[in-house]
């Protein structure tokens, strides 16, 4: 190889690292936290209508959780958790939303099947919610997208104030979302 050749593949490689930090280095910021402006989102509901985080803003806290997909068997336990505990949470001020990559249709049905008495709401087929909040999975061999299972409690102002990723299958207890909601609720 010339001199001009080597000098080439150098300014090559030196702009390819330079980018892939560049990447790292975005999608590491693009992580919602603790303190973040929870991102608006409008989705399709069980209700039939669309909901838009943004009407709660002054109104209520609400409790994200990201689940996985309709009628698995954790899934169902952990969205019937919260509906065990629905009354303390309404009097905590928190309004709960479930969201997947599910269709509507499938959610609806799953929905009905639990009596949930809150909504989920179905970020199929787009997944930009569950992109703007980082909890993006892909799973098996086509790398089928679903959402991390995840938690976000959002204050009244639109801040998150609670974030938990669920790494078991197991359900994962209310008492966790309650207390940062009781601290909430002595705030305002």
């Amino acid at each position: 190889m010339d001199r001009y050749t080597t000098k080439y593949i150098r300014i090559l490689s030196l702009f390819g690292i330079l980018l892939a930090g560049v990447l790292v280095i975005a999608s590491v910021a693009a992580a919602l936290e603790i303190g973040d402006q929870a991102p608006d989102f409008t989705l399709p509901s069980t209700t039939g209508e669309e909901i838009q985080l943004a009407q709660f803003q002054g109104k209520k806290h609400v409790l994200i959780q990201f689940y996985t997909m309709d009628y698995q068997p954790v899934w169902t336990a952990n969205l019937s958790a919260r509906t065990a505990d629905y009354i303390k949470f309404e009097n905590l001020n928190v309004q709960l939303l479930g969201i997947s990559a599910s269709n509507p249709f499938s959610q609806k049905t799953f929905a009905d099947s639990l009596k949930l008495p809150y909504p989920l709401l179905s970020d199929y087929p787009d997944l930009k919610v569950i992109r703007k909040y980082d909890v993006l999975k892909l799973v098996g061999e086509a790398k089928r997208p679903i959402a991390k299972p995840s938690y976000f409690l959002i204050d009244k102002q639109g801040i998150v104030q609670g974030k938990w990723i669920q790494t078991s299958s197991e359900v994962f207890p209310n008492e966790p979302f309650m207390e940062v909601a009781r601290e909430l609720e002595n705030k305002f």
